[in-house]
């Protein structure tokens, strides 16, 4: 493969230091030059990757594991009832609703008649069923532009909202207006859009260039809850009351991370403020900011907690995976709710924990949304009076193999907890794909990937690490590894590898690194600090250049996790890490496939193209360190499901091929 061009004269002033950045080139795509270098990259990376042995068998695992019958719980509206839906062939989510109960579905919007690189990212019913605002984006799930389409003609309205990358909407309850959260000016604010009006749309709440916000309204539909947030490290809360307009705090202070539900005249508050695990409060909507505890913080770390049918459903992270406990009033444990098996209730992909248990609170419909390593996401029914689950939606490709939790010791003798999910019939050693996060107060727990699936079929295994800086151990597990204290993650991680080899797992030859986002630069970073633990690396959408990480828009507030490259101390704690500016000549790294997302909005899509050129320069010692553009792609992948089914190919391929290759071959 073509070396890249180096320029020596690039660079820039670091604390006082000379930094060199020789590919800082290959930033700009437009230029000719720089798309020449990473096609030709790209193409040599298919040369191997297509040439596989078993790659259509590959393929088949994959397509099996994921084309299947998708539904969600239904949402009620004016009398209607909208569901999300996928048949086996569709390759995109669709908007569908039934004008009665058990009537026929009817398709409300169908993106798979939108053009392959469009994606509806959500869709949220006016109160009187008569509308739908949702939100289509463009080569990926970010940066979403809201539009309103009238339910019974299927025409777009003409309003046109204020900013951009507009987030999750909610509903006047009267289906006059519109709040959603949106950036205008480098800020994020939440705006509220009269619907029918050329009017821009009216600032509520928020304006501030370093936090992002979000809104929900009540289901009493006398409240909009506003959160500001400081990245996922702490939120400030306030309710905006709908009958005349005035804000009314909650949570003023930025120093915790809280939740809110408005029940009657009553505030449910999820709050880790002085108990690190969680802790639910009260307050009269008289007093808002008078909070008295409820559910005190127990050893599990308590995510969410919703009010349904007069009890309160609170679901617990116990060993990084979930629990629920249901409440009376009053907060007295009544029971637990048995679950399929272990696995997972909620979801975080960043914005904050979502739970999987919905309802209202003068309803008797109690929904729980399930997924773990083998079994796909579900959703099933509660009936409190029998304490049953039942299934209303479980998609029947569930997979044999069995999850089972460790426990290791780090470098420094925390004591981790990790899942290993293997084929029932594994024996012995077996190719393992170890994965981990460590970050942004994200915790790992058991969640369906058909890729997952598929390597499992193909007799391999899956590890994950609930290393330092996730979620799932609370707050202080969190603050353990961020700014200054990286380290930790790193540290948990290598541990890990170094683990399952030691007690006979798999062994090095054997072992994979897979990590995405805050996961990949995760994998690059413990990859380039402990070479010999890893046969091989995937690393997708990593940010790489710790140095600079701000420059990109949607990294500059990462800040708060990361530290400050601007600050003499942390600045150097990030230079001592970052993975552009530590390859070392001589060393034998493993094999590396670099996997950018070329319209990434959240982490730097030229991260992983510099890096590659940097290694194959500065370390030809080891590797291959290949190069893996996913077109058409943001940070999560592909816009249809085939996007995403030969990207999940191209990642099990490398696999077999770095393991397959002889151990002393060189780059």
């Amino acid at each position: 493969m073509r070396p890249a061009r180096c320029d020596p004269a690039s660079g820039f002033w670091f604390h006082g230091e000379w930094i060199p950045d020789p590919y800082e080139w290959l930033e700009n795509f437009d230029d000719p030059e720089a798309r020449s270098w990473i096609e030709e990259q790209e193409a040599a990376t298919h040369r191997i990757l297509d040439a596989v042995t078993g790659r259509e068998r590959l393929r088949a695992e994959v397509a099996r594991a994921s084309r299947y019958e998708r539904l969600s719980r239904p949402v009620r509206a004016g009398g209607r009832e909208f569901v999300w839906q996928a048949g086996l062939g569709d390759e995109k989510l669709m908007l569908t609703m039934r004008r009665e109960l058990d009537g026929r579905l009817e398709t409300v919007i169908d993106p798979n008649t939108w053009p392959s690189t469009e994606a509806l990212v959500y869709a949220v019913p006016s109160p009187d069923g008569r509308l739908v605002a949702f939100g289509k984006a463009l080569g990926g799930t970010h940066d979403a532009r809201i539009e309103v389409m009238e339910v019974d003609t299927g025409l777009v309205r003409p309003d046109r909202l204020r900013g951009s990358n507009h987030m999750d909407a909610a509903w006047r309850p009267d289906s006059s207006a519109l709040f959603y959260a949106a950036l205008d000016d480098g800020k994020e604010s939440i705006y509220e859009h009269r619907i029918g009006s050329d009017a821009p749309a009216k600032q509520v709440f928020g304006g501030h260039e370093d936090y992002w916000c979000s809104v929900s309204v009540s289901e009493c539909g006398r409240y909009a809850v506003l959160y500001q947030w400081h990245f996922v490290h702490a939120n400030v809360v306030f309710l905006l009351r709908l009958a005349d307009d005035e804000l009314v705090p909650v949570a003023a202070t930025m120093q915790a991370v809280n939740q809110v539900q408005v029940v009657d005249d009553e505030l449910l508050i999820v709050t880790d403020l002085d108990a690190s695990r969680g802790r639910l409060c009260k307050a009269s909507m008289r007093s808002p900011t008078e909070w008295h505890t409820v559910i005190a913080e127990t050893d599990d770390t308590l995510q969410t907690v919703a009010g349904i049918g007069g009890r309160l459903y609170a679901v617990y992270s116990h060993a990084a995976s979930h629990r629920i406990a249901v409440h009376d009033v009053d907060g007295r444990r009544i029971r637990d709710v048995e679950l399929p098996a272990l696995g997972s209730v909620t979801g975080n992909e960043g914005g904050g924990v979502v739970s999987g248990v919905t309802g209202s609170w003068h309803g008797d419909e109690v929904w729980v949304e399930f997924q773990s390593f083998v079994q796909p996401l579900s959703i099933y029914r509660y009936d409190f009076d029998v304490d049953e689950l039942t299934g209303y939606h479980v998609p029947e490709v569930a997979i044999d193999a069995v999850t089972h939790q460790v426990w290791y010791e780090s470098m420094d003798g925390t004591e981790v907890s990790m899942f290993v999910v293997r084929p029932k019939d594994a024996d012995g050693p077996v190719p393992t794909r170890l994965s981990g996060y460590g970050g942004f107060n994200i915790d790992v727990s058991p969640w369906y990937s058909p890729v997952h699936a598929a390597w499992l079929r193909s007799g391999g295994a899956l590890a994950y690490p609930n290393i330092r800086g996730g979620g799932e151990y609370g707050r202080e597990w969190h603050e353990a590894a961020i700014g200054t204290k990286r380290q930790n993650a790193f540290n948990d991680y290598i541990a890990a590898a170094r683990w399952l080899v030691a007690n006979g797992y798999t062994t090095t030859d054997q072992l994979v690194s897979r990590g995405n986002s805050n996961g990949g630069l995760l994998v690059a970073v413990t990859a380039l600090q402990a070479p010999d633990a890893f046969r091989a690396v995937f690393c997708r959408a990593p940010i790489l250049d710790m140095i600079r990480f701000t420059r990109f828009e949607n990294g500059r507030t990462a800040t708060v996790e990361f530290g400050s490259p601007d600050d003499p101390v942390e600045g150097a704690y990030l230079a001592g890490y970052s993975p552009y500016h530590n390859v070392r000549s001589g060393v034998r790294y493993p094999a590396v496939a670099f996997v950018p997302a070329m319209n990434d909005k959240v982490a730097p899509p030229y991260d992983p193209v510099k890096m590659v050129a940097r290694m194959q320069a500065d370390a030809p010692d080891g590797g291959p360190y290949l190069l893996l553009p996913l077109r058409d792609s943001g940070h999560d992948g592909g816009t249809t499901l085939a996007a995403v089914i030969e990207q999940d190919v191209d990642e099990l391929c490398f696999y077999g091929w770095a393991l397959s290759r002889n151990h002393m071959s060189s780059g």
